[in-house]
């Protein structure tokens, strides 16, 4: 799930100081140096049930270890307030954190530590799912962190709305999807909503936009740009601009956040959304029975064979931080716990919680039909598409939100959409 960006001075700043060999130093903290002492930079929030599960594990952890942890939640400004504790010499040990953005450049500037040694030493290389590590290193080879959540981002249908409007079943091709959002316009009800003002437009808007591309130069695309000049592309960017102008998404959609987009879905004014599994746990008990989760439809002549989904392993990990590596024997048996196939099976169990530590049937079932089906069912009935993150270059993230937030507006046509998607890439090596 996307974050707020951190500031650049606050990255510069900390790795100049990590570049003189002063990084590594001890913070005012106290208990810095105290190997009986974790500090954890958090992104889960105790009012969500991940949040409370994990702040429950964390008090587990230290009654059995003798460990103390201190947990600091950060929610949307992690990375900011990482990367500024960090240039004052006063960063957590720990961070458990998604992969994505700014992130992505921490162990390669030596803002967090590569873990691969520790991975194999610890005995836990073979309890993560191998996707996952694939995922969690790279370029240069480093495994950045120790992956914990993964996610299953499919479309979500409210068939009870469906079923209200005359549409017979889930559509699977972008024909049926355009038939339905007609009917579900007669009938009062907004067809699909969509944050189209921030990245969940944005992640749609590209998964719309590789209907016509291989996987490799989706990535390409991702990485570089170059809409404009790819036929396949291009076609994918038409595609979008007819289901935008046949009513497919939302009235406005190029104003709304994630936010309004969500809170359409759950109150029942829109039929679908395209939405990560961790939202299961939020939502409301009556939608939940009428939900089925699908993949996006296809044209004719699609580059996949099955309507298509997101699928990874990026959502949170734990990193170690220069001085959490001081005080290695801890860290190792704080992320061990976590490991445990009955902690992470809890999570799944409790917190609907995606898992990216490999589990047994037995830890991998819940009594939430949502993920359940996201993490057992529709794999069958769905192929992956390729999901963005890791290649689209920190710096044209906010830029192709902007871009897609353009397609959004029906005022815009394919050539312009793809001139500024394109426009995103400038100046970035």
């Amino acid at each position: 799930m996307k974050r707020k960006t951190a500031t650049a001075t606050a990255l510069a700043g900390a790795l100049s100081l990590l570049a003189v060999g002063t990084g590594c130093g001890k913070s005012g903290d106290a208990a810095a140096g105290d190997p009986k002492h974790l500090t954890v930079l958090s992104q889960y929030v105790k009012a969500t049930p991940g949040g409370k599960l994990f702040h429950d594990e964390v008090q587990a952890f230290s009654k059995k270890s003798g460990i103390e942890v201190k947990v600091v939640e950060a929610g949307e400004d992690l990375d900011e307030t990482y990367e500024t504790s960090l240039a004052a010499q006063k960063e957590a040990d720990v961070v458990f954190v998604n992969l994505y953005d700014k992130t992505l450049a921490w162990t390669k500037n030596n803002a967090t530590v590569a873990v691969n040694d520790h991975i194999e030493e610890w005995g836990l290389k073979d309890k993560a799912e191998p996707q996952a590590l694939k995922e969690w290193t790279n370029p240069e080879g480093k495994v950045m962190g120790f992956p914990f959540a993964g996610f299953s981002w499919p479309v979500w249908y409210n068939t009870a709305l469906l079923e209200k409007a005359g549409v017979d079943g889930v559509p699977t091709t972008t024909d049926e999807l355009l038939a339905a959002a007609e009917k579900l316009r007669e009938a009062g009800v907004q067809p699909m909503a969509v944050g189209g003002n921030d990245w969940s437009g944005q992640k749609l808007f590209l998964q719309i936009a590789q209907s016509y591309v291989t996987k490799e130069e989706a990535r390409k695309l991702d990485a570089e740009g170059g809409y404009c000049d790819s036929a396949g592309a291009m076609k994918g960017v038409e595609l979008f601009t007819e289901l935008r102008d046949g009513g497919v998404f939302a009235d406005k959609a190029q104003g709304f956040t994630f936010d309004a987009m969500q809170n359409q879905y759950f109150t029942g004014k829109a039929a679908m959304m395209s939405q990560g599994s961790w939202a299961f746990s939020e939502v409301p008990e009556k939608l939940r029975e009428s939900t089925e989760l699908a993949g996006l439809p296809l044209p004719d002549g699609a580059a996949f064979d099955k309507p298509t989904v997101f699928t990874g392993y990026t959502s949170t990990g734990f990193w170690i931080s220069p001085n959490g590596e001081k005080k290695k024997d801890a860290v190792k048996q704080f992320v061990s716990h976590f490991y445990q196939p009955e902690v992470a099976g809890r999570f799944v169990a409790d917190a609907s919680i995606y898992p990216a530590v490999k589990l047994d049937a037995e830890h991998r079932r819940s009594d939430d039909p949502l993920l359940n089906s996201a993490v057992n069912d529709i794999a069958g009935t769905t192929t992956d598409a390729q999901l963005p993150d890791l290649h689209i270059p920190a710096a044209a993230n906010t830029p192709l939100v902007q871009a897609t937030s353009l397609a959004f507006d029906p005022d815009n046509d394919a050539k312009k959409i793809c001139g500024a998607l394109d426009q995103a890439y400038d100046g970035i090596e």
